[in-house]
């Protein structure tokens, strides 16, 4: 693809911000442009690439980092869940505050399953992090999570 200098400078710099290759990150300027404009491209995707299928919600969550002697606690919500992992956003208003450079950090993510009103608490890493309009995103996979918080997150998932 041909492109100015420029162009491909502020594809790496919006790329490194989103922590994506140039390649994811074209790869879903280019998905949205298309579903924006009406074309169904997901449908036509050959095979999900995440390990467990994903499940859309918007659930009130609480992010817990632990600072060393500090443990700080903020308000999330959850966007989509699976046994693997999570999508969360945050306002940009919030005080949390995660790092645009080295390691994104480990925090617990709690809250309360649907239906059963079951409280859940899982240990998570976050992957990457994107600015989006009024709010920040970041997608972590769950860690050091006890069975039986796995059993009742794969009880609401099914």
């Amino acid at each position: 693809m041909r492109m100015s200098r420029s162009v491909q400078e502020a594809l790496k710099r919006a790329a490194q911000r989103d922590r994506r290759s140039v390649a994811s990150l074209l790869d879903k300027i280019i998905t949205d442009f298309l579903e924006h404009e009406g074309f169904s491209v997901r449908e036509s995707s050959t095979q999900e690439r995440r390990r467990f299928p994903r499940k859309r919600i918007t659930l009130p969550s609480t992010t817990r980092l632990h600072d060393g002697l500090l443990d700080k606690s903020f308000p999330s919500v959850i966007l989509d869940v699976s046994m693997g992992g999570a999508l969360l956003t945050y306002p940009k208003g919030s005080e949390i505050n995660f790092a645009s450079t080295g390691d994104l950090p480990q925090f617990e993510l709690c809250f309360d399953l649907p239906r059963s009103g079951d409280q859940i608490s899982l240990g998570c890493k976050a992957r990457r992090m994107a600015d989006v309009g009024n709010e920040i995103q970041v997608g972590a996979t769950f860690s050091e999570v006890s069975d039986g918080e796995l059993q009742k997150l794969q009880a609401y998932l099914i």
